[in-house]
């Protein structure tokens, strides 16, 4: 049978004991119904699995012992980070979940012209999709979840591009050059996606003159912004991870 995951914060490791959570406790208690001598994996971000057996399990205390360490081969093998431009909070929580599944190391939102939500009402959701990218990471397997970074501007976006190898933008107005036409072996990548409003004359004319920018298609259709995130993640995830 499939072991149960668990998150816990590096700190609460002492002496091959995790102490975890009271969130996590609760998980233990009222969803998966654990109990002692049950066998659990932990993981904290670090790029290992902790099997675990439970030592204590009550409405207080959940405490396990780490009987063994083993690399987590679900990690994924390149850098990708994804630049959103901000969306309505619901479609935030979707692309967290599935990028998170996919592969993606980081997401960074930021501010465009023509979104409508602005970073001043997003600041205060970060800390629940950073709950939501804990759970998809229990769910797919990985030990190291998705890092999810506090909204920028569009400015602040671009100067940010220079550290990345390749940086892939879907742009709706592209017609003619597909992701499968992109050649070489790349390990630091950058995804950028736009709102509902997409983006102006003027944030497209910047982002397509970078030099390690590749503007692509993503098909005769207009996707939706959270649709376009999760495919060109995939894509890329698929293209040069494997």
């Amino acid at each position: 049978m499939k072991l149960k995951r668990f998150y816990f914060d590096k700190k609460d490791l002492e002496n091959d004991t995790i102490t975890f959570s009271n969130q996590e406790l609760l998980h233990a208690n009222s969803v998966m119904r654990l109990k002692k001598d049950d066998e659990l994996v932990a993981f904290c971000g670090d790029g290992l699995d902790y099997f675990c057996k439970i030592l204590e399990i009550n409405k207080n205390n959940f405490i396990a012992k780490v009987i063994k360490t083993k690399k987590n081969e679900a990690d994924p093998k390149i850098k990708v980070t994804l630049f959103q431009a901000l969306l309505k909070s619901d479609k935030l929580e979707l692309i967290t979940q599935k990028i998170t599944e996919l592969g993606i190391n980081e997401f960074i939102l930021f501010e465009s012209e023509f979104c409508v939500s602005k970073i001043k009402e997003n600041s205060n959701k970060i800390e629940r999709l950073k709950k939501i990218t804990i759970e998809a990471t229990k769910q797919c397997g990985r030990s190291i979840p998705l890092k999810i970074s506090s909204p920028i501007f569009f400015v602040d976006m671009i100067k940010k591009l220079n550290d990345y190898d390749l940086v892939i933008f879907a742009y709706e107005g592209q017609k003619d050059s597909k992701i499968n036409e992109i050649s070489g072996e790349y390990k630091n990548i950058a995804i950028i996606i736009g709102s509902e409003g997409g983006f102006s004359t003027k944030e497209y004319e910047e982002l397509k003159h970078l030099q390690n920018v590749r503007c692509i298609t993503l098909g005769n259709r207009i996707l939706r912004a959270e649709t376009a995130s999760i495919i060109t993640s995939a894509l890329v995830m698929n293209k040069f991870e494997n």
